[in-house]
């Protein structure tokens, strides 16, 4: 399992592009921006189900899932196509904590920028980048340096 370090530098890496939220919580959310017409339950039956066919990732951290928040539209919590997109150009198999060290790690293919950072400003670039991971067999998220700082390395 990834260092405590490695969560709260997750939490600070996604903090500016909207944060992240334990999956309870996004439920309720969920629930309020469809007024009401779903319980917190089915909101959270159906959030799971996103993870699961990787719509969204989220990484698990002491029996609570978290999701990046940058996955959703701030006005109505509706899924970015943007961020779905980039994920299903990653690794299948990558563990949530695999897909969240990727968008909050400085990537070469970025000018050492981080995907998340980028997302909103060059989509295009960021899509690459994860499009690289596949071809060249780039980012390994729990070897090397670049998850030093993630408390990642295993």
């Amino acid at each position: 399992m990834p260092s405590g370090r490695g969560f709260i530098a997750l939490l600070e890496a996604f903090r500016a592009t909207g944060g992240t939220a334990p999956a309870d919580v996004l439920a309720r959310l969920l629930e309020e921006y469809q007024l009401g017409r779903a319980c917190s339950l089915t909101q959270l039956v159906q959030l799971v189900q996103l993870v699961h066919t990787g719509q969204v990732f989220g990484f698990e951290w002491r029996s609570s899932l978290w999701i990046p928040m940058f996955q959703f539209e701030a006005q109505d919590l509706a899924l970015k196509a943007e961020a779905q997109e980039v994920r299903a150009a990653l690794p299948q198999l990558w563990s949530g904590w695999a897909v969240a060290a990727w968008f909050a790690g400085a990537n070469a293919h970025l000018a050492q920028c981080r995907p998340v950072d980028m997302l909103a400003s060059d989509f295009e670039a960021v899509r690459r980048a994860a499009s690289a991971v596949q071809s060249v067999g780039g980012f390994n998220p729990v070897h090397g340096r670049r998850a030093e700082g993630l408390g990642l390395r295993g």
